[in-house]
């Protein structure tokens, strides 16, 4: 798929890109090139030309494959078979606030659903003692019958025990809804609705604001 461009694709459509932009042909040799091609291919507002960064044009739209997966479970495309990186996978997780209510369409331990990050980041030692396939259980599966806690395999150390009575006291104030759909936040938008140019511009954050671009790019 074309958002899954290896490294050396990128590059190569990269440097026709660049040779493009400085010399008006497929090639030009580093003295030619003003700028270092990453700052060029930032947003104007971040002191770039607003050309697409390829690769964070690519980690967008997977993200946008994981909110469709994540927000419409049911339809045909939450079964492609999209491979994220770790990075974007931990992009999209941070990203996606949600609301619980039936619980059947949240992670346990992988979304941010009952403080500021996962369980699995909050509680790093008990989340260690979870089996592997009782990570992916949904809200509703762990706290019904309290699974979560015979999922619970590994050693009992102190530093386990007291995560696991941290989320006790914190679950006893959760109640589930079984006629409400988990609702589903992108932090990155006011609508709370992912957008592909919303997920890229987050993906520069960190990068230096520019002050006078519009004046520049008005003039």
């Amino acid at each position: 798929m074309a958002l899954d461009l290896p490294p050396w694709a990128l590059k190569a459509i990269d440097k026709i890109r660049r040779g493009f932009l400085w010399k008006g042909r497929r090639d030009a040799r580093g003295g030619h090139c003003l700028l270092a091609w990453p700052k060029v291919a930032r947003p104007r507002n971040l002191g770039g030309l607003g050309i697409s960064n390829l690769q964070n044009l690519g980690y967008a739209l997977k993200l946008r494959w994981l909110w469709l997966q994540k927000t419409e479970p049911n339809k045909a495309w939450a079964f492609f078979p999209i491979q994220a990186q770790a990075q974007v996978q931990a992009f999209f997780n941070m990203a996606v606030k949600t609301v619980v209510g039936n619980g059947k369409n949240t992670y346990f331990w992988k979304d941010r659903w009952l403080l500021d990050q996962s369980l699995e980041q909050a509680l790093p030692h008990l989340f260690s003692c979870i089996t592997v396939r009782a990570r992916k259980r949904s809200v509703f599966d762990a706290i019904i019958g309290g699974r979560w806690i015979s999922d619970i395999k590994g050693a009992l150390t102190v530093p386990v025990l007291v995560e696991y009575l941290h989320l006790w006291e914190l679950l006893s104030n959760v109640v589930l809804q079984p006629d409400v759909e988990d609702t589903h936040i992108w932090k990155f938008s006011a609508s709370g609705s992912y957008s592909t140019k919303s997920a890229y511009e987050a993906l520069f954050i960190g990068a230096t604001y520019f002050k006078p671009w519009e004046e520049i790019w008005k003039s």
